[in-house]
């Protein structure tokens, strides 16, 4: 199974690379044009803890989001 957030559910997602050359209206030109567009993924901020749920230790992937605030059925070892 792919790394995923055992409070959260995030992961990795798909996005779009825009590749761009030029120089911007604002800036005094005549606009910024897309060169290229290529996917790419973009991943979530995981960490791998140890926790106590419901008082079984497990070892699971949480995100930065869900480390400070975890539910309270949920204790960091």
């Amino acid at each position: 199974m792919a790394k995923q957030c055992f409070v959260t559910g995030k992961s990795s997602c798909v996005v779009n690379s825009v590749t761009r050359r030029g120089k911007a209206k604002k800036d005094g030109g005549v606009g910024r044009k897309t060169t290229g567009i290529s996917k790419r993924r973009q991943h979530a901020n995981l960490h791998k803890r140890w926790v106590l749920v419901n008082g079984e230790r497990k070892h699971v992937w949480l995100s930065a989001q869900a480390l400070r605030k975890l539910p309270e059925h949920i204790q960091l070892i």
